[in-house]
């Protein structure tokens, strides 16, 4: 059966009010894995060893530009702590880019985070696809000049979408460079929806997931409506429906 993770992001609120709560409730509905999106000051020891009470996975951890340059110790103490096997950049705010320094940022923190026992990627939105003044895309940099023994890439079928891009033609371009998937619905006026409720070819998308190597997969939703559960409940339905 296909392991299904939950990115954290889609349950933020209440994963605010109560963490060991909403991680035990997303274990009871059925979820395989998570990947952590929370600030560096939380007790990763007592929510890693809470993940392995409830045998939940914990394989990627999302951590900003700024605390990889200037808390890499954090980073990698809190990835350890939660068992993580990759550490993602899920996001560059926009007086960040600069995409050399970004690439070199990514690539100095990989290398030690490599050599430390951890896997590094990139995750995208959809302004990494628009033309910049020079006519490049900064996708197209990153893919170009990050190391490709240091950095892979989660892919966010959504954000493809949004971005102009085909997401099934992107799996297939990235193999080798796409470890993990972000799985989210694009819905026919440009919204995001559950998985399986909007226009995406999903068991396309899987399949050719599973092809190019393609390790994780993670539900999330940016925006789900409160009280938020049955939008993570939905989509994993909906998955499992597919075999």
């Amino acid at each position: 059966m296909t392991a299904y993770g939950l990115q954290l992001y889609t349950l933020r609120k209440p994963f605010a009010a109560d963490p060991k709560g909403t991680l035990s409730r997303i274990r009871e509905i059925g979820y395989d894995a998570v990947e952590f999106a929370a600030p560096l000051s939380m007790d990763f020891a007592d929510l890693g060893a809470h993940l392995r009470d409830i045998g939940l996975d914990c394989p990627s951890v999302h951590a900003g530009l700024d605390d990889m340059a200037q808390q890499p110790d954090a980073v990698l103490a809190m990835a350890r702590h939660l068992g993580c096997r990759w550490i993602v950049l899920p996001f560059v705010m926009p007086d960040q880019r600069d995409w050399e320094a970004v690439i070199a940022g990514l690539n100095a923190f990989a290398r030690r985070a490599t050599a430390e026992g951890f896997r590094v990627a990139y995750h995208h939105h959809d302004f990494e696809f628009a033309p910049e003044a020079d006519g490049t895309r900064p996708f197209d940099r990153l893919v170009a000049g990050t190391d490709p023994a240091l950095v892979s890439f989660e892919l966010d079928v959504f954000w493809l979408k949004r971005g102009g891009e085909d997401p099934l033609a992107m799996i297939r371009k990235m193999a080798g460079r796409v470890r993990l998937l972000h799985l989210k619905d694009y819905k026919a006026d440009g919204g995001m929806d559950d998985v399986g409720a909007g226009t995406l070819d999903f068991p396309a998308l899987l399949a050719a997931g599973a092809e190019v190597g393609v390790e994780h997969r993670f539900v999330e939703h940016d925006f789900p409506p409160a009280p938020y559960w049955p939008s993570v409940e939905a989509s994993l339905r909906y998955l499992r429906g597919l075999g």
